[in-house]
């Protein structure tokens, strides 16, 4: 009775580990899948704005899958990259772009500013950069609820240096959000929009926008809640 007893729990137990693997591998697979669906290559610019939405839509849920995120991927781009956008963020600490996306190493080219600002050769030679030799898709001048630059700038805050001329033409791009406090989150996307009529204005990358091989969009990113919105 004894050994019956024993031989049932060890088919039990048996059965238990079987189901368990069984699950882990269909788990692993559902993952590889979604990293094979993920790094599929991007071959238009709505191509790389779905999958940038994509991504923050899984971040927002909790299912980021954390694609390209390995020493294997890093020495894999390290003699060449080809990230497939370009994202002019703000250096809020709060505004992690890979993280935000759901992308790895390779996929995103980040050129951060406080205030995502542009106005300058050394942003725009970035942004050049990005378009012209690595030949990203998507161009994207990301803002943020919140934002420190956009803030002091609006309220009419006055600092010595380089921090005050960058308040100084962030001021210049939204003079009529100035004293308007309230106005703070209208006026963060007014100065995205303005960034990107700025780099639009520049000729090599608006013959990449006419011959469609390129996308300048503006967009918007909640701190509360982790979504990015793109105009």
């Amino acid at each position: 009775m004894m050994k019956r007893l024993f031989c049932m729990k060890a088919i039990g137990w048996l059965f238990i580990g079987l189901s368990l693997a069984a699950c882990k591998r269909q788990g692993e697979t559902k993952v590889e899948d979604s990293v094979a669906a993920d790094t599929s290559k991007v071959e238009t610019p709505q191509d790389a704005v779905e999958r940038l939405l994509a991504g923050n839509k899984r971040y927002v849920e909790g299912n980021s899958i954390h694609p390209h995120n390995s020493l294997a991927r890093l020495k894999e781009t390290a003699p060449h990259q080809n990230p497939f956008a370009a994202v002019v963020g703000c250096s809020d600490s709060r505004e992690p772009v890979e993280l935000l996306f759901d992308q790895g190493v390779g996929d995103i080219f980040v050129i951060r500013t406080a205030g995502n600002n542009v106005n300058g050769h050394l942003m725009m030679g970035s942004v050049e950069y990005a378009v012209e030799h690595l030949g990203v898709k998507l161009l994207l001048v990301l803002g943020h609820e919140s934002c420190g630059g956009v803030t002091s700038a609006i309220s009419g805050s006055e600092e010595k240096g380089e921090l005050g001329k960058l308040l100084k033409s962030i001021k210049d791009d939204v003079p009529q959000y100035i004293g308007k406090p309230d106005s703070l989150d209208s006026a963060i996307r007014c100065h995205s929009r303005v960034q990107v009529e700025r780099i639009l204005k520049n000729p090599m990358i608006e013959e990449k926008v006419k011959d469609g091989s390129l996308l300048v969009k503006s967009g918007f990113y909640d701190i509360h809640t982790g979504k990015v919105t793109i105009d």
